[in-house]
């Protein structure tokens, strides 16, 4: 935990030029020990009012209890990483189930706050990106879809999944990261 947080984003708030800030790429920013700190809000009552888009990306519901700060800042997007539609508790041990990071999605999206989910990592034979997208289609603002390449994931993967996919997002907006596009480009799908 840093625990200047709030100082360094009041700092780096005013030197750095505007751009994205991501809640975090690295690791969930409300993780348990959230709840009794209360950190991540306080570092987001500092940046609502700046000039950077802020995208919270999380597993947690706890952000919920931030939807009355951030509900009326067109400036910032909670997302949710959903890898079903339903919990696989036996993936994600520690983690809130994928039903209620759907519910804290769509109460964001009712509430008038951008929403985003990011579907990543498929994971063989429980992931099913289709029915993620057919499930959350009206209360998601986009979806990001991440990567296929983990442990013991066969190239043939992305080639029998990835074209359908793509052939049903025509008409939602979606982000495919880098590791997709650069496939999307190579040799093996043209």
């Amino acid at each position: 935990m840093v625990k200047n947080a709030v100082e360094l984003a009041r700092r780096d708030g005013k030197l750095q030029p505007s751009g994205r800030i991501m809640f975090c790429s690295i690791t969930d920013p409300y993780q348990p020990i959230e709840a009794e700190t209360c950190l991540a809000r306080q570092v987001l009552e500092v940046l609502l009012n700046s000039p950077f888009h802020i995208l919270i990306l999380t597993k947690n519901p706890l952000v919920a209890r931030e939807y009355d700060l951030i509900r009326d800042h067109r400036n910032v997007e909670v997302g949710f990483t959903i890898t079903a539609p339903n919990d696989i508790p036996s993936w994600e041990p520690y983690a809130p189930g994928n039903t209620e990071r759907i519910e804290a999605l769509k109460k964001a999206h009712e509430i008038g706050v951008k929403t985003f989910a990011s579907i990543e990592p498929w994971i063989s034979s429980i992931t099913i990106p289709e029915s993620i997208v057919e499930k959350l289609k009206d209360d998601v603002d986009r979806f990001i879809i991440g990567s296929m390449q983990y442990c013991h994931v066969p190239r043939s993967f992305n080639a029998e999944r990835l074209p359908p996919l793509i052939a049903r997002l025509d008409k939602i907006k979606y982000y495919l990261k880098r590791e997709l596009k650069c496939y999307l480009m190579s040799q093996e799908y043209l």
